[in-house]
Order: structure tokens, then sequence, then C-alpha cells
């Protein structure tokens, strides 16, 4: 009796754990593309995107690097959560203009990565396309 109760316990702690750790498909990369206009290069708003929590409206806001100057730093602020990234805009090719990456946030956006590149269109219209996951 005793051995069964313990074997129960065991199998009990294996489960409870095996709910509490992340998925592998939750770490799974998923394409990812947005679409924002600029009043400036300190604030962007999100005119589309495939990212449920990145709604047409939300802001992005850039900080940037005064001794790095092609360096910025994204914040996106969503109900609930943000996040900050990096943009590096020291790219060599004519069409991709930066290169931008999250690595976590807060709230709904807790673990949240982000890898895309920058292209602004004849329109002034800027694209991100890329890669987000969640995950440590």
């Amino acid at each position: 009796m005793r051995s069964v109760r313990s074997l129960v316990v065991i199998a009990a702690t294996v489960l409870a754990f095996s709910a509490l750790a992340p998925s592998a498909s939750a770490a799974s990369p998923k394409a990812f593309h947005l679409d924002k206009t600029c009043a400036s290069n300190v604030l962007c708003t999100i005119s589309s995107s495939n990212f449920k929590p990145l709604t047409g409206g939300t802001d992005v806001t850039y900080t940037w690097d005064a001794t790095r100057p092609w360096l910025a730093y994204p914040t996106i602020v969503v109900r609930n959560g943000s996040t900050t990234g990096v943009c590096d805009w020291n790219q060599p090719g004519p069409t991709v203009l930066a290169k931008c990456t999250f690595a976590s946030g807060t709230g709904r956006l807790t673990q949240f990565h982000l890898a895309v590149d920058v292209t602004v269109d004849a329109s002034n219209v800027w694209h991100w396309d890329g890669w987000y996951w969640f995950g440590g």
C-alpha cells in the first residue's frame, strides 16, 4: 500500500512540473510583419501587425544613443505589458535600413522575443519583417 501511495505522489509531482514547463511549441518562431508611420525619429504609430497585441494605433517611441548614434531603443507599450528593444541602423544593405531585436518584456510580453529587418517604401510606410517567439 505504501509503495502505491509513493508512486502516486511521484506521478503527481512529475505531472505538475510538466504542466509548469513551457512547451517546445511555445518557443517556435512565428513570422512577424508590422507596418508603421512615423511623425518623427522619436514617435511612430503602428498601422497594422500580424501579432495581436500590437494593434493599429499603438505607439512605438524611440530613445537614441548619444554616444552611438546608429543605435536606437524602441519601446512599445500595450495593454498589460511593454517591451524595449534595440535597433542597429549601421546596416550595409540598400534595402534593409536597420535590424531590431527585442529580448523580453513585462506583463503579456514577458519572454517575448523579436528579430526584424526594417525597410521603408516609397509611401514612407515603415515595415518590420522577421520572427517572434516566446520563451526563455
